[in-house]
Parts: structure tokens; sequence; C-alpha cells
């Protein structure tokens, strides 16, 4: 499931459960048409990523043009880390 809250141009997405591909219109829609500055995506209830997943968080930072400083992935489990790390990601976004 996800849930996400805008705060001025601050938007925080929040993954509960797993980011696949079967939450894909859910993900699109909690960010799609939404004028924002600046995203957080926080994994605190999420236990499970797939490459399905993964591509959706790189679709994000294509649509906010390459801006993956303004993105920031936080509350990553030690399991999702270690994929993020392993594809690179800490080079793409901000990883708390």
């Amino acid at each position: 499931m996800i849930t996400s809250q805008l705060d001025h141009n601050q938007l925080t997405i929040n993954i509960n459960g797993s980011l696949t591909v079967d939450v894909f219109q859910e993900f699109e829609a909690s960010y799609n048409k939404k004028p924002v500055e600046k995203i957080i995506i926080d994994f605190a209830g999420c236990h499970h990523i797939d490459s399905g997943g993964l591509g959706m968080l790189l679709q994000l930072r294509e649509r906010f043009q390459g801006k993956g400083e303004n993105i920031v992935l936080k509350n990553l489990s030690n399991e999702i880390l270690k994929v993020f790390e392993v594809v690179k990601f800490e080079k793409l976004f901000s990883l708390h």
C-alpha cells in the first residue's frame, strides 16, 4: 500500500508492504501531477523490493529530470539497503 502527504512543496511517500510492479499505478498516482521540489520516500513499512520496484524509482527520478538529490530514500531495512548498494542507487538518490 502506498500513501502520501504533500506539505508545501515536499511530498512524503510511505511504502507499506512490497514495492513491486503490482503497486505501480498506486505509486505513480502518489506523485503524478503534484507540484513538488523534494520527495521523501519512507521505506519504514517496506519489507521487499524487486526489479519492478527499482524501475519505478528510476522512472520517478526521470520524471523529476534526474534530480536525484531532491529524492530522499529513508528508513531502509538492511535487506533493501543491500539491494540499493548492489545496483549503485547511492549514486542516484540520497539514502538515509
